[in-house]
């Protein structure tokens, strides 16, 4: 979301900023749909079913980049700026930076749906006496991970390259599905008291899923 007029102007677009407001449109239809889902298909299964999603956007993202000669200043401060940059930029290819926009927003859709909403509902796997201090480590630790990506981004671009960049964050979702699926108990439908009591021994997965209303 920080860079894609950045990267939509790289891939070139005639009109960067107005292509990444697809893709934060995208974002807020999805937000949307998974307000109404969330209490009815389960945090759990919402999650371990948006990430493989997110993985094959950033997969076809890498694979779109493939195809694509970036400019040679591509972290200059301000790649969008440069006269060489437009020049260098393959703008008869149309369907690799297509592939790259349908990706992100698939990507992005996936995670409006699933990442972008569950981890904000963390505070009822916290008993009542460490609520406040267990929902503020679970967001500083999302909003750290959020400034680490954010300054990363860029130079992982210029050293890994872009198609490198995108597989690697791939891998990162796809070791998030697998502690998902190994660790986070469905709790749709439970009081914060079964909560409480889902997670006294362990992590409470397998019992959670006993429930005669919850499916894998």
């Amino acid at each position: 979301m920080y860079f894609s007029a950045t990267i939509f102007t790289l891939v070139g677009f005639s009109s960067p900023t107005l292509t990444a407001l697809s893709v934060a449109v995208t974002n807020f239809i999805m937000t949307c749909v998974a307000l109404s889902l969330i209490d009815r298909a389960g945090r759990r299964r919402i999650l371990l079913w948006s990430i493989p999603i997110m993985a094959v956007g950033l997969l076809f993202c890498a694979v779109g980049f493939i195809f694509i000669t970036l400019p040679a200043d591509l972290n200059s401060e301000n790649p969008s700026s440069s006269a060489s940059a437009w020049e260098e930029v393959p703008l008869s290819q149309r369907t690799a930076p297509l592939l790259v926009l349908v990706s992100i927003m698939l990507y992005v859709g996936a995670y409006a749906l699933g990442l972008g909403n569950v981890p904000w509902m963390q505070s009822e796997l916290f008993p009542l006496n460490v609520r406040s201090l267990g929902s503020g480590i679970s967001t500083s630790t999302n909003w750290a991970a959020n400034f680490i990506v954010g300054l990363t981004f860029l130079p992982m671009m210029e050293f890994l390259t872009p198609p490198w960049t995108f597989f690697t964050y791939a891998v990162v979702c796809f070791v998030g599905w697998l502690f998902i699926w190994r660790i986070y108990p469905e709790t749709k439908g439970l009081s914060l008291e079964e909560v409480g009591e889902l997670l006294a021994n362990g992590w409470g997965v397998k019992e959670s899923l006993r429930r005669p209303e919850v499916e894998e």
